[in-house]
């Protein structure tokens, strides 16, 4: 049954006179449970990051106030504008990029005031009961239609530019090329040990591989509306399952070595096709440091997000801060801290993967998205970046010697729908590092 005739069947299925309660309350108490909803939300440490008095007072407020009047006086026959009305309402909270998981808080702020409201408006328990039960399912469904404005929202975002794709590389596509084609050829040269060894139960699924990572992260958003990427993704889908299969028996079929040579051929094929395609195409860099530039961050981020929440894995991201910059621009001058600037996209790229995105996101800031990554892993990478640039000084072009040292936040994804406060999250933890005397780095 779709949401929307459930919704009219519960609208049916409920007595008039528990619908009546609810109308009463609602009437009554409406104004106050907005304004408990945004006095909740403006006390609200993450909340308050995205909430303008202005805009809730002009926007909000009077359609908040509209949606709580009419989810309980809509009858069956209007359930239909009621979604329509739940859409628009969502769509209010997603424009202004109000994460899901504080919404969902504010509602349950409003739910607990209406029950209130619903103990003082009669005093048997069975009605109450019964109100509390509408009360708590008419929510429900509104929620549902709302975050369907959030689900459009977001994913607009995600492909809002079409030359996401392109910012997916992490150096120039010749050597992109090159790296990930030895990438798989590490991956089948270990497939074919195991078989010629006969370890059914250590034969590795492409997924597993670092040339996987990359695939998933960067690769299909490379070769995203190409053929040869629906191709490349059914395949690896395919031999991943036959893979996991022999896993779990312990039996290596007589048939498989043929069948995994002739993949891995075919495989091999269309990722250098795909590639040559793209050879010429760079994009979205940073043309000193060569990383990426902010252009494509956020759309980086929220593609992160929606792999995050539909698989279930972790991502992290670490802002680095180059300590006492603007005094090695002061003393050696800014051609020198052009020099230090590349030097430290340098060390970053050397101690992050493939499937990792670096950005130079300010003067002398980086922001780096590690995939699939906890807070103890990506603490560990940044540390590893940090240590690595203190110990080994830069040789300049003068010949004189510039030790470098960097302050660092990190913070990772704990279902938040908004890029911006995760970029808040790693600013605040970073601030502390510089605040605590710099060269260290600090976990939201």
């Amino acid at each position: 049954m779709s949401p929307l005739n459930q919704l009219k069947e519960t609208i049916n299925g409920t007595p008039g006179h528990i619908r009546q309660i609810l109308r009463s309350v609602v009437q009554e108490t409406g104004p106050h449970c907005v304004d408990l909803f945004y006095k909740t939300l403006f006390h609200h440490e993450r909340a308050a990051i995205f909430l303008e008095k202005e805009t809730v007072e002009v926007k909000m407020r009077p359609q908040l106030l509209a949606w709580i009047q009419s989810l309980f006086s809509t009858e069956a026959d209007q359930a239909e504008d009621l979604s329509e009305l739940q859409c628009r309402i969502g769509a209010v909270h997603a424009r202004l990029d109000i994460p899901t998981d504080i919404v969902v808080y504010g509602i349950y702020i409003i739910k607990q005031a209406l029950v209130v409201g619903i103990k003082e408006a009669t005093t048997n328990k069975d009605d109450i009961i019964d109100a509390i039960i509408y009360l708590n399912t008419m929510m429900d469904f509104a929620f549902k239609f709302m975050i369907k404005a959030y689900d459009i929202n977001f994913r607009k975002k995600v492909e809002s530019d079409e030359a996401f794709r392109l910012v997916s590389l992490g150096h120039n596509i010749s050597y992109e090329k090159e790296t990930q084609i030895s990438t798989f050829s590490s991956w089948s040269t270990q497939a074919f040990f195991c078989l010629c060894k006969g370890h059914a139960t250590d034969l590795p699924t492409i997924a597993e591989s670092e040339f996987g990572l990359w695939l998933t992260h960067k690769g299909m958003s490379l070769f995203k509306g190409t053929h040869e990427a629906t191709e490349i993704q059914h395949k690896v889908r395919d031999l991943d399952t036959k893979i996991e299969a022999i896993q779990k028996s312990g039996v290596i079929p007589p048939e498989f070595p043929t069948e995994l040579h002739a993949t891995i051929t075919n495989l091999t094929f269309l990722i250098g096709r795909v590639f040559r395609h793209l050879e010429e195409v760079e994009n979205g860099r940073d043309p000193l440091t060569k990383v990426f530039n902010r252009r494509f961050l956020e759309v980086v981020i929220q593609n992160e997000i929606t792999f995050a929440l539909t698989h279930e894995k972790p991502f992290s991201l670490v802002i680095l801060d180059i300590d006492h910059f603007k005094k090695i621009n002061d003393r050696f001058g800014h051609l020198v801290g052009d020099e230090v600037l590349c030097f430290v996209a340098e060390i970053i790229a050397a101690n992050v993967r493939a499937n990792d995105f670096i950005f130079r996101y300010g003067g002398e800031e980086f922001l780096v998205v590690l995939t699939e990554t906890t807070t103890t892993e990506a603490l560990a990478c940044a540390e590893r970046i940090r240590r690595a640039l203190a110990e080994q000084a830069l040789t300049l072009s003068s010949n004189d010697k510039v030790t470098v040292t960097l302050s660092g936040g990190v913070t990772s994804f704990a279902g938040e729908t908004n890029s911006r406060l995760l970029i808040h999250q790693a600013d605040e933890a970073l601030y502390k590092a510089k605040n605590s005397g710099r060269n260290r780095i600090v976990t939201a």
